[in-house]
């Protein structure tokens, strides 16, 4: 109960304090509906990217795994991440809008690698359903949508930007699972997963670390109280 009680605490103070920064308020609201409208768009690609042919890669781990299935594994990992991520970062208004612009970021560099890097995914692949981008996109499935991984970012870029220990410990675990099983279910190359934590952690580095786009305007962005340091 404390930990909810501190957590609540934390996200009632950090968010009143920051209602009363009226620049603040409006680069928030502006900041979210920008990094949502570029995810749109970055689906609307994915879909169409689905449909352009590209190279099958040789991947050697292919040898030693014989594909199955681990969509339900897979959506586990990865949601559950984001559910603590999402409570994490809502704690930390300053930190939450810096993680927006990281996060649209890593969509924007992710959708401009698959352009400049096309593949298409082994011919024995099992195909992913994620649930989340299935509504989404209104799509059973996106194929094709290979370098990099876009499952391991997310979740390395997690692993970044949260500083609670023991939620990192978790997100570093899943990241590794979901590593593996994305390669096992043949939805991704070794290479599109072991690339996908350095996009990320440049992006955390660029946006969040050193604030590129928001330190000019948003004094308070390295002033909320209780919040962790984020240094790596």
């Amino acid at each position: 109960m404390n930990l909810v009680a501190q957590w609540y605490n934390n996200v009632r103070q950090n968010w009143r304090e920051a209602a009363t920064d009226e620049l603040f308020t409006k680069v928030f609201w502006g900041n979210f509906i920008f990094c949502f409208a570029i995810y749109m768009v970055a689906i609307q690609w994915l879909k169409f990217n689905s449909t352009r042919m590209g190279t099958i890669v040789n991947d050697p781990a292919y040898y030693f795994l014989q594909p199955r299935d681990f969509s339900v594994y897979i959506a586990f990992c990865t949601y559950s991440c984001i559910i603590l991520a999402i409570l994490y970062l809502v704690q930390y208004p300053y930190l939450l809008n810096r993680g927006f612009t990281a996060f649209a970021a890593l969509f924007l560099i992710r959708a401009f690698c698959i352009f400049m890097i096309p593949l298409s995914p082994s011919h024995d692949m099992v195909t992913l359903h994620d649930p989340f981008t299935n509504f989404m996109a209104n799509e059973e499935s996106i194929t094709n949508d290979l370098f990099f991984s876009g499952h391991v970012a997310d979740l390395a870029f997690f692993f970044f930007i949260v500083a609670e220990r023991w939620m990192r410990r978790y997100i570093l675990l899943a990241t590794l699972c979901l590593a593996v099983m994305l390669v096992w279910q043949r939805v991704h190359y070794t290479l599109d997963v072991v690339a996908a934590p350095v996009f990320s952690y440049f992006c955390f580095w660029a946006f969040v670390q050193k604030d590129v786009i928001w330190s000019p305007f948003l004094k308070k962005a390295a002033d909320e109280k209780s919040s962790p340091g984020h240094v790596l």
